[in-house]
C-alpha cells in the first residue's frame, strides 16, 4: 500500500494550489481528513470541496479531544459539522453530577481544550447550550439523605465547571451570561462574576450582574408580603388572586420564590415570612462578601463604583430591616441574621426614624438571643456594631445598664461622666461595659473613680455575678490588665482561663511565685477544672492556684 503523504504536504497542497477549487481528487481530501496531524484534517474539513459525507464520517470518529481540536478555526461548513455532531453526542443537556458516568463531555472538551481564541461564535455557543444543566431534583421514593448528599456534590462540581469556563473564556463572560438568559446556569455566572471573579470581571459588566441581582430581592419582599398573609389567616387560593398583578410584573427569576409559597409544596410560612432578611443575609454572606469588603485594589472595577454597588445594597438591606419582625421563640442567634445589618450600616449615611426604631428591635432581639445561645466572638462583634449605631444614653444614671453605655460612641460617653461626675457606682458601670464590646481608655475611666484601688478587685470578684453570667470574661480580663499597676489582688480575681490565656508577664509573674518548683504543684494545675465556656470559665486564678500548691479540693465557680 503507498503510504499516505506526509500532513505538511497535505496542508500546502489544500492552502495552496487547490485553495477554493471545486476539483479537488478525493483521494487528496480522505488524505488529509484521516491524518493524525489536527492541522491537515481541519484543512480537509474547511474546504469548500469536502464532501458533506466525508466531514460527518471523520468528525462522528473524531474522539472529543480530537473534535476540540478540529473545531479550531473552523470554518462555516466545519463549524455546521462539528455543532452537528456535539448535538448528535448530546442530544439534551443532562443534569449535573459530581462525577459524569461517562467523563467530561464532548461539549466541554471542545470548550476547554481548544484555543479559546480560536473557537468559532458559533461553536462556542452550541457548546456551551450542551453543558451540564442543574443538579437532578428529588425523586419519589429515593433515600433524601442520599439525594442530599449526591446534590450538595453535584451542586458544588456545576458552580466549578462555570468558574472554570468562565476564567478561561475572559473575553466572552458576557456572551456567556446572555446565551442562559433566564436560566439557573445564568444566575450561577453572576454570583461568580461578583465573588470569585471581582477581581477581573468587565466593569461595566460587574455593575450590570450586581445591580440585575438586587433587582431579584423585589421577589423576596413578595414572597415576605404574600406569606405573613397567608400565616394570619389568607387562604392560598385568594393569596394567588391577590397578588397576582404584582407577581406578573415581577422578572422571571425574581417570580420564582413567591410562586414556590404560593404553590402547593408546603413550604413552611414562618420562614417565608422572613425571606426579605434571609435573602439580604445570604447575599451579604455569599456573593455580595467581596464587593462589601473591598478596597478595590487591582480590580478593573474603580473603588468609587465599587462604593456605590455597595451603597446601593445597603439601601437594599434598609428595606430588608424595614420588613424584620422578631420570630416568636426564635430570637436572633446566629451572626449571619446580624452581618447584613452591619456591612450595610457601614455604608448608609444616616440611621433616623423608623429604621433607627427597626435596629433596637433587632438589639433587643439579638441580645436574647446571645443570652439564650451563648453567641460567638463575631456574633457579639456584629451586635456592637449595630448597638453602636443606636447607642443613645439615658439622662439618669440609676437607669442606664452597661450594655447601653457599651456602645456609646466615645465622646457621648465621657460627656456624660462628666455631667455626673463623682457618681462612682455610674463610672463602676461604665468600667463594666469593657466586659460587654466596648473599645477605649479603660483606665482613663478607671482613673474617674474616688478610689480606684478598692473597685477594681471588687468588680472582678463580683464579675460573673455583674454581669448575669453573660459573656465577658476575656474582655475584663483584658481591660483589667491594661490598668496601670494592676495589683495581685485584681489579678487573682480574674478569671484563670481568661487570665493564663492572655500570658501577660504580671500574670506569669504571678503562677510562676504562687507554684514554685513543685512539680507536682505544676502537674495539678496542668489537670485543674478550667475552661473558656460555662462554669468552667468563671473559677477565679488565685482559687485555682492555691488548690493545685495545697492539694486541696478544686474550688467552685463564683456565683452567677
Amino acid at each position: 500500500m503507498t503510504p499516505p503523504l506526509p500532513s505538511g504536504a497535505l496542508r500546502a497542497l489544500l492552502a495552496g494550489p487547490f485553495a477554493g477549487r471545486g476539483d479537488v481528487p478525493a483521494a487528496l481530501l480522505a488524505a488529509a481528513a484521516a491524518s493524525e496531524d489536527a492541522e491537515a484534517a481541519r484543512a480537509a474539513l474547511t474546504h469548500p470541496a469536502c464532501p458533506a459525507a466525508l466531514r460527518a464520517e471523520t468528525l462522528r470518529a473524531a474522539s472529543d479531544g480530537r473534535l476540540a481540536r478540529l473545531a479550531e478555526d473552523a470554518g462555516p461548513f466545519a463549524a455546521d459539522g462539528v455543532i452537528a455532531e456535539l448535538r448528535r453526542r448530546t442530544p439534551e443537556p443532562p443534569p449535573m453530577t459530581a462525577e459524569p458516568r461517562d467523563g467530561r463531555s464532548a461539549a466541554w472538551a471542545v470548550l476547554v481544550e481548544a484555543d479559546p481564541e480560536r473557537i468559532p461564535e458559533a461553536v462556542f455557543d452550541a457548546a456551551v447550550r450542551l453543558l451540564p444543566g442543574p443538579p437532578a431534583q428529588h425523586r419519589e421514593g429515593e433515600s433524601v439523605e442520599r439525594w442530599m448528599r449526591e446534590h450538595r456534590a453535584a451542586r458544588a462540581a456545576w458552580r466549578a465547571m462555570w468558574l472554570e469556563l468562565l476564567r478561561r473564556h475572559r473575553g466572552r463572560q458576557r456572551r456567556l451570561s446572555a446565551l442562559l438568559e433566564g436560566s439557573p446556569a445564568q444566575t450561577e455566572i453572576r454570583h461568580l462574576l461578583m465573588d470569585e471573579l471581582v477581581d477581573s470581571a468587565e466593569p461595566e459588566l460587574l455593575t450590570e450582574v450586581a445591580l440585575a441581582d438586587l433587582a431579584q430581592f423585589a421577589g423576596a419582599v413578595l414572597t415576605t408580603r404574600v406569606c405573613r398573609e397567608i400565616r394570619a389567616g389568607l387562604a392560598r387560593e385568594a393569596a394567588r388572586e391577590r397578588f397576582a398583578d404584582e407577581l406578573a410584573a415581577l422578572p422571571d427569576e425574581a417570580r420564582r420564590l413567591p410562586e414556590a409559597y404560593l404553590g402547593d409544596l408546603g413550604l413552611d410560612m414562618d420562614r417565608g415570612a422572613g425571606a426579605a432578611a434571609h435573602w439580604m443575609a445570604s447575599a451579604a454572606g455569599g456573593r455580595w462578601r467581596t464587593l462589601l469588603r473591598g478596597p478595590a485594589e487591582g480590580w478593573p472595577l474603580s473603588e468609587e463604583a465599587r462604593v456605590g454597588l455597595a451603597r446601593r445594597f445597603a439601601e437594599t438591606a434598609a428595606e430588608a430591616l424595614a420588613l424584620w419582625e422578631p420570630e416568636p421563640g426564635r430570637p436572633v442567634g446566629r451572626v449571619d441574621q446580624l452581618r447584613w445589618v452591619a456591612v450595610a450600616l457601614g455604608y448608609l449615611p444616616s440611621v433616623e426614624g423608623p429604621l433607627r426604631e427597626r435596629l433596637r428591635a433587632l438589639v433587643a432581639d439579638a441580645r436574647r438571643g446571645r443570652h439564650l445561645r451563648r453567641g460567638s466572638r463575631k456574633f457579639d462583634d456584629a451586635l456592637a456594631v449595630i448597638e453602636r449605631a443606636v447607642a443613645e444614653v439615658p439622662a439618669a444614671p440609676e437607669a442606664v445598664s452597661p450594655h447601653e453605655l457599651a456602645h456609646a460612641p466615645e465622646g457621648v460617653l465621657g460627656d456624660y461622666l462628666d455631667r455626673h461626675a463623682g457618681d462612682d457606682a455610674l463610672v463602676e458601670k461604665a468600667l463594666l461595659s469593657f466586659a460587654l464590646g466596648r473599645r477605649g481608655d479603660f483606665a482613663a475611666v478607671l482613673s474617674r473613680h474616688s478610689a480606684p484601688a478598692e473597685a477594681l478587685p471588687r468588680l472582678t470578684l463580683g464579675l460573673r455575678r455583674l454581669l448575669a453570667d453573660g459573656p465577658g470574661a476575656e474582655a475584663w480580663t483584658r481591660a483589667a490588665l491594661s490598668a496601670p499597676g494592676c495589683a495581685a489582688e485584681t489579678i487573682r480575681a480574674l478569671p484563670a482561663w481568661a487570665a493564663m490565656s492572655d500570658a501577660s508577664p504580671e500574670v506569669t509573674a504571678l503562677v510562676a511565685a504562687a507554684i514554685g518548683d513543685d512539680p507536682t504543684a505544676w502537674e495539678r494545675l496542668a489537670a485543674s477544672p478550667i475552661g473558656p465556656e460555662g462554669p468552667h470559665a468563671w473559677r477565679r486564678l488565685g482559687d485555682i492556684l492555691d488548690a493545685a500548691r495545697d492539694a486541696t479540693p478544686w474550688p467552685k465557680a463564683p456565683a452567677a
